[in-house]
Formats: structure tokens, C-alpha cells, sequence
């Protein structure tokens, strides 16, 4: 084989193995079978994550996560969406979790620690080293946008202080957090797993309101900081309008995008120029679902999955379909070679996935007794927040105040 042929397949093989790694993956079913492990093994998702679909015993999940880290050289971040309450993946074989409106209506900042605690012990029980909560979302008067009693508060001072410590109790037992759905879906009308919301607030109130709980957690922590975040699937016009004219001043940028039908996650304002740029924020930035309707309605996933890398997120969520996960890693790969995007791109979000992996700490062993104490524990948290709710307590512990209100503008 010529030198330069084999240069030319060497280089490809590393792309591909670079772009598999920025995969966030889902898997069918309870067991990994012969198939599932070849497929794992050849695409080499950075991280995988798990659904009720997935679930039989608390055993069985434990076994499957053990399955997948072998599959893949244990080097890879599996998370689940275990906020509690209406988004509860365990509920048919451990005590069902409080929801974050439980913890919002009893207002203690303990409880909300406990519960952080109580989540992350039994998620290293079973083999995760993420956790895709604390939603930080403020509550919203709409019913419709998917949140409902998944909210810790509808103030930011109150979602900053109930999440923080919610985030403290998960990432002290060595569960990373992953904050969502930025820059903050309460303005949302629809639910974005359906068709895509257009969330009109001013960028102004969005900068003082929407945003702050985000920039308390990954920039102003007295305790844990917040080292994933979550860009959700809504176009924000006011927030790219704001930032298309201010960045406009210092850097030639190409044309508008259609504001109102660009999802946040495929939006280079909203990741690149606002969470990384002006935020300066280098943790990892992960998609929500490639695989919900406000994407698929106007896009192919492998194509909104290779925009997404363009805007700046580091992983891609896709859920299902694995005809998707390699026309994601294969598109990615083209985009290389054809120079759209720069194989650096790729190394930069490698090593934030390696940071989180750091972060998170080693796997334990699955303790049935223990995972029923723990169980027996959420119990007790529930009947806890229960008797609080009416025990009003206010002190936040982050962010700043200015005449009694919160400004992230200040920070």
C-alpha cells in the first residue's frame, strides 16, 4: 500500500474514532446483545444514555452499564434523565423521586441537597456517572412547553438556590450534573419534542431572568460548579438579534439566519458567540434529542448534528435511530475533510469529555441492600418536603443582588 494511502485511511480512522466520541447515544432495549456490542464498539459513542425502555430491575441496569463500559473501554459518560417526578426512569423498581416542584414548594435548600445526595447514591449504584438535571427553567404560566412540575421556582433567585443545592448533593457523591435546557425554556408555548418553540422574551429579560440560574451555577458557585450544560431546541430571535448586532462590531459574520425557525442548538449566537464567547463558559455543552420534532421538522439529524458541532456544543444527543448515529459521525468526518470544520474542533470537545470523565470518579458495584436503603431514604424525603412546605425559607446563596432583584448583567 502506498505511504500516502495509508496516510489518508490513518487520518480518516482518527476522524471517525474523534466524531463517534461527540455521540450521546441511545440503546433499544434491557440487554446488550452480540449486535449492540458491535455497534458500540464501531461507532464509539462518548456517551450513552438510558430510558425506561431500558430498565427491568435495578440488577439488570446495573449489568447493562457494566455491559456498555466494557464494550467501550470503560472510558465513556452513561447519563439518564432522573429528575424525579414526571421524568423518573427508575419508578418501577426503586421508591418513585420527588419532583423538583415538591422541592420548590418546600423551599428548603437542605432537602434539595438531600435529594441531590440520595439521586447521585443511587445512580453510581447502578452505573451512571451523569445525571441530565437540575432542570434550571423558571416556571412559566404556559402548561403546554413540557416543564410543568419539573421547575424548582419561577424567580431565578429561587431556581439558583433550590437547583444549586440540588446540583451540590449530586456532584459531591460524584454524579455530574447537567444543566438545562439553555439559555431557558419558560418563555417556551410548545413542547419542543413535538414542533419548535419561539420564545419572544427581550434579550433583556432573558439576560436578567432566563439566564441567571445558569450563570450562578457555572460561574458564580459557592459550592459545586456546574460542569455540563444542555442547549434546548428553541429559537430565541431577540437573544440573536442582540448578538448578531454587538458581535457585528468587532468580527466580520455572515448574513442573519432565520431567527424564528433556528433551534439554540444549531445556533452559533446563542452557543459559540453567548454561552462560550461571551459567557466564556469551557465546560461541555451537549444537544437535547437530535431526534425531537423542532429539529426533524426542517432538518436531517446528521445535518443538524454537524451544525450543532459548528455552533459549538461539544456531544450530540440522539436518542434512537442508529442510521443516525453514523450519518452524524460520518457527516462530521466529511465536514473535516472537506475543511468545513477543523479537526481541532473535534480535539477540543475530546478532551472536555475526558475532564468530565475525570470529574465524575470511579464506577462502584452494584449493592442490592444498599440500593434498597437508599430507597427506603427517598421515602423518608418525600414525607420530609411534605411537612415543609409550608416552612418558608429564603437565604440565596448565589448570584448578586441589586435593589432586591437579581441581575446577571451585574456579574
Amino acid at each position: 500500500m502506498p505511504a500516502e494511502t495509508a496516510t489518508t485511511e490513518t487520518e480518516t480512522e482518527e476522524c471517525r474514532r474523534k466524531a463517534g466520541r461527540l455521540l450521546f447515544v441511545g440503546l433499544p432495549g434491557t440487554k446488550l446483545d452480540k449486535r449492540l456490542r458491535e455497534m458500540l464498539r464501531e461507532v464509539r459513542p462518548g456517551g450513552v444514555i438510558l430510558f425506561g425502555r431500558n430498565v427491568e430491575s435495578a440488577e439488570q441496569v446495573a449489568l447493562l452499564n457494566a455491559q456498555i463500559r466494557d464494550a467501550l473501554g470503560g472510558r465513556v459518560i452513561i447519563g439518564v434523565d432522573q429528575e424525579g417526578g414526571l421524568v423518573d426512569r427508575f419508578r418501577d423498581v426503586c421508591e418513585p423521586m420527588p419532583s423538583a416542584k415538591s422541592v420548590r414548594l418546600a423551599g428548603r435548600g437542605e432537602l434539595a441537597r438531600k435529594f441531590g445526595e440520595l439521586s447521585a447514591r443511587a445512580l453510581r449504584l447502578l452505573g451512571f456517572n451523569m445525571n441530565f438535571a437540575p432542570v434550571l427553567d423558571l416556571k412559566g404560566g404556559n402548561e403546554e412547553n413540557g416543564l410543568r412540575g419539573r421547575t424548582f421556582g419561577e424567580t431565578p433567585e429561587e431556581v439558583a438556590r433550590l437547583a444549586g443545592a440540588y446540583l451540590d448533593g449530586l456532584q459531591t457523591h460524584k454524579i455530574v450534573g447537567c444543566g438545562k435546557h439553555f439559555p431557558g425554556l419558560g418563555g417556551s408555548q410548545v413542547d419542543s419534542h413535538r414542533r419548535l418553540p419561539v420564545v419572544t422574551h427581550s434579550w433583556e429579560e432573558i439576560l436578567q431572568h432566563d439566564l441567571v440560574p445558569f450563570l450562578d451555577l457555572m460561574l458564580h458557585r459557592r459550592g459545586e460548579k456546574l460542569h455540563s450544560v444542555m442547549v434546548s431546541h428553541a429559537a430565541f430571535p431577540e437573544v440573536s438579534e442582540f448578538l448578531q448586532a454587538w458581535f457585528r462590531r468587532t468580527a466580520e459574520l455572515p448574513s442573519l439566519e432565520d431567527f424564528s425557525q433556528v433551534p439554540a442548538t444549531i445556533s452559533n449566537n446563542v452557543v459559540m458567540r453567548m454561552l462560550r464567547t461571551a459567557f466564556k463558559y469551557d465546560g461541555l455543552v451537549i444537544t437535547d434529542d437530535m431526534e425531537m420534532g423542532a429539529v426533524v421538522q426542517t432538518l436531517s439529524v446528521a445535518e443538524a448534528s454537524l451544525r450543532a458541532i459548528e455552533a459549538g456544543s461539544d456531544m450530540i444527543l440522539i436518542c434512537e435511530q442508529e442510521a443516525n448515529f453514523k450519518a452524524a459521525r460520518d457527516l462530521i468526518c466529511q465536514a473535516v475533510a472537506e475543511g468545513r470544520i477543523k479537526l481541532e474542533v473535534l480535539d477540543k470537545a475530546n478532551r472536555r469529555i475526558d475532564r468530565v470523565l475525570d470529574i465524575a470518579g470511579d464506577y462502584e458495584h452494584f449493592d442490592q441492600d444498599e440500593f434498597d436503603a437508599v430507597s427506603r431514604e427517598f421515602a423518608e424525603l418525600k414525607r420530609a418536603l411534605q411537612a415543609a412546605e409550608n416552612d418558608e425559607e429564603y437565604a440565596p446563596a448565589y448570584g448578586t443582588l441589586e435593589d432586591h432583584e437579581r441581575r446577571s448583567s451585574n456579574f
